[in-house]
């Protein structure tokens, strides 16, 4: 299976009241000045059940950055821009 890579990963799941509200969250803030180059996809966590097990994701909403899992739940607006922001402090991954 050949998976677009994303800077950021919103794991969901159909039965999961949660999870509209975290991709909503991560594209507005992604709408924000300075994150311009921050690339984002939402994956169901059945259809891609093998890359979900490979992060570990046990519960939607979860959000994985530069492909590590970070948020087991919906985090607040605050907690995700301060994430992201250290992601791009320390630079992208290479596999980009």
């Amino acid at each position: 299976m050949n998976i677009k890579s994303a800077d950021i990963e919103v794991f969901t799941s159909s039965f999961c009241n949660r999870c509209k509200d975290a991709s909503l969250l991560v594209a507005q803030l992604l709408k924000e000045e300075g994150f311009e180059s921050v690339t984002w996809r939402e994956i169901d966590v059945v259809e891609e059940i093998d890359y979900s097990v490979t992060l570990a994701v046990l519960t939607t909403p979860t959000i994985a950055i530069g492909g590590k899992r970070v948020f087991s739940s919906l985090p607040s607006r605050q907690q995700l821009r301060q994430a992201i922001q250290q992601y791009l402090i320390a630079g992208k991954s290479n596999d980009d």
